[in-house]
C-alpha cells in the first residue's frame, strides 16, 4: 500500500463473518455516552423539575483506511460492499420480523477491543483509482453504538456470569414492545424465567423497568444452556 506511516493494523469482527482487516490511525478516537433528562418548568421556580428518562448506549466514532493499491487485481469495493451489507437487516431463520436486525460488530486494535455494537452510521470515500476507474483506496467513517453492557474500561463486554445454569449468549434478538408488555413478561418469553428481566434492562440501559414505550425496540440477549459451576 501507499506510505501511510501513521496507520496501524486493526480489524472489524462482524457477526457471522470472519474478521475484516483494516488500517487505523491511533492518534485519537472518540467514545461518547448520553443520558436523557426531561425538564419540566415549575411555576415560580428558577430551575425546572428534572426526571431521568434513561441512558443511551456508548458510541464510538472511527476513521479507518482500506487499501488495495499493493495488488494488481484487487478492488477495494470487495471490502466496502461487505461494510454496506453490515448495515442491512439479517432475517432470522424463524421468520420472526421482530427479531430481524443488522449484525453486531466489534472493533479491535492491538490490546484494545471495543464493546459489542451495531453500526449506526457508515460513510465511505474512495480516494485512489486505477486508470480504468477501479477504486483501490477508501477512507471509512463509522459510528458504532453499544448493544451489550461494557466494563469500566470502555472495552469489551461484561465478565462472564458466575454459577448460572443458563446465561446470555453473544447473539442478540430484538423485541418490539406491545401493549401490556413488561420486562418480566419479555424475560419469561425469552428465557422461561421472569426473574431475568434485569439482563434485558442492562442490555438496553433501562433504569426504570416500568417505563416501556409501545413500539420501543429492545435488544434481548439470546440464552444458551451451560453446566453450572461453583
Amino acid at each position: 500500500m501507499a506510505d501511510q506511516t501513521s496507520y496501524q493494523k486493526a480489524q472489524l469482527a462482524i457477526e457471522g463473518q470472519g474478521p475484516l482487516a483494516c488500517w487505523f490511525n491511533p492518534q485519537q478516537y472518540a467514545i461518547s455516552k448520553a443520558n436523557e433528562w426531561r425538564a419540566t418548568p415549575v411555576v415560580g421556580a428558577s430551575l425546572p423539575s428534572l426526571q431521568f428518562g434513561g441512558g443511551m448506549g456508548r458510541e464510538l466514532t472511527l476513521e479507518l483506511l482500506f487499501d488495495a493499491s499493493d495488488s494488481s487485481s484487487a478492488d477495494v469495493r470487495q471490502v466496502t460492499d461487505t461494510l454496506f451489507l453490515m448495515m442491512e437487516v439479517t432475517q432470522p431463520a424463524t421468520g420472526d420480523t421482530n427479531s430481524a436486525r443488522p449484525p453486531t460488530v466489534t472493533f479491535s486494535w492491538g490490546q484494545t477491543v471495543t464493546f459489542t455494537a451495531v453500526c449506526r452510521n457508515l460513510a465511505v470515500s474512495y480516494t485512489l483509482f486505477r486508470p480504468d476507474g477501479t477504486p483501490i483506496r477508501a477512507f471509512v467513517s463509522l459510528t458504532l453504538m453499544q448493544v451489550e453492557k461494557a466494563d469500566s474500561r470502555s472495552g469489551s463486554g461484561a465478565a462472564a456470569a458466575q454459577n448460572p445454569t443458563t446465561r446470555a449468549s453473544g447473539r442478540l434478538s430484538v423485541h418490539v414492545v406491545q401493549e401490556g408488555d413488561s420486562l418480566t413478561s419479555i424475560a419469561y418469553n425469552a428465557y422461561k424465567d421472569p426473574t431475568r428481566w434485569r439482563e434485558i434492562a442492562e442490555a438496553n440501559s433501562i433504569d426504570d423497568p416500568f417505563r416501556l414505550r409501545r413500539g420501543q425496540a429492545l435488544t434481548v440477549p439470546e440464552a444458551v444452556q451451560e453446566i453450572g459451576h461453583r
